[in-house]
């Protein structure tokens, strides 16, 4: 029996050790950009189109500090796959595209995008095929027509997720009005909310369920897909549109 035991653990070793092997054989070609900036206050900062991990960290002052690694199975594959990261009149844009021409009609060039912002920066990712992690931020923040689970920190004055694909996760320690929008998603939306916090849900269009784990705080059905849940004095809005997945109300714990 014992060494039955080894056998099949060696066995599964063996397994994980081929399997790794093949990822290092397979995306041996790696490069990186390392690049900082100073931003002006509220500056834009655009990422888009990054297949891969995009995690962004906040921090006071005017720094923005900018690390892409990209890995890829063969220099060709690598020069196919173009990465703009400029600033031009205050806005810094961090792109990726594939560029045509032979050898570039399929390529599979894998992206990992770390990114420290300031606080007061205005954001927008699109196109990531990928897990979003976002800290703290103050200033506006758009995300659409991303494919991954999103995690947001605390969002930002007037933040919108539309067209997204995966789960949401949201900590409101405060909500700064216009409020927080979340339409056209699909995927689980959990928003962690402070006990001193103050927002109503309005929920329309909703194919899921709308729960609640708040003391004192209920989902109200107003129509066959339309719930409302009221938090505090029930202010800033947040308002959740043709979403596709559940909703829920989960108590912050730190």
């Amino acid at each position: 029996m014992k060494n039955s035991a080894i056998k099949k653990a060696c066995a599964v070793l063996s397994v994980l050790l081929g399997a790794s092997s093949v990822w290092a054989t397979g995306y041996q070609e790696r490069d990186e950009i390392n690049r900082s900036f100073t931003l002006p206050a509220r500056a834009r900062v655009d990422v888009s189109a990054i297949n891969g991990s995009v995690d962004i960290q906040t921090a006071d002052g005017d720094t923005a500090i900018v690390q892409l690694e990209r890995t890829g199975r063969s220099r060709t594959e690598m020069d196919c796959n173009k990465v703009t990261v400029e600033q031009v009149l205050g806005t810094l844009t961090i792109e990726s595209e594939n560029v045509g021409g032979p050898g570039c009609q399929t390529i599979q060039v894998k992206h990992r995008l770390l990114l420290t912002l300031p606080r007061h920066a205005n954001l927008s990712v699109h196109g990531v095929a990928g897990p979003i992690n976002v800290g703290e931020i103050d200033g506006t923040l758009r995300l659409s027509g991303n494919s991954g689970n999103i995690n947001l920190a605390q969002p930002g004055r007037g933040s919108r997720i539309t067209g997204h694909s995966g789960a949401i996760s949201i900590k409101l320690h405060k909500l700064e009005p216009p409020g927080l929008e979340l339409s056209g998603n699909i995927g689980a939306i959990k928003l962690y909310v402070d006990e001193e916090s103050n927002a109503a849900v309005r929920v329309s269009g909703l194919s899921g369920t709308a729960s609640s784990e708040l003391p004192n705080v209920r989902f109200i059905k107003t129509g066959a897909a339309d719930y409302y849940a009221r938090i505090g004095s029930g202010r800033p809005m947040i308002y959740v549109e043709g979403n596709s997945g559940n909703i829920s109300l989960i108590r912050y714990r730190e």
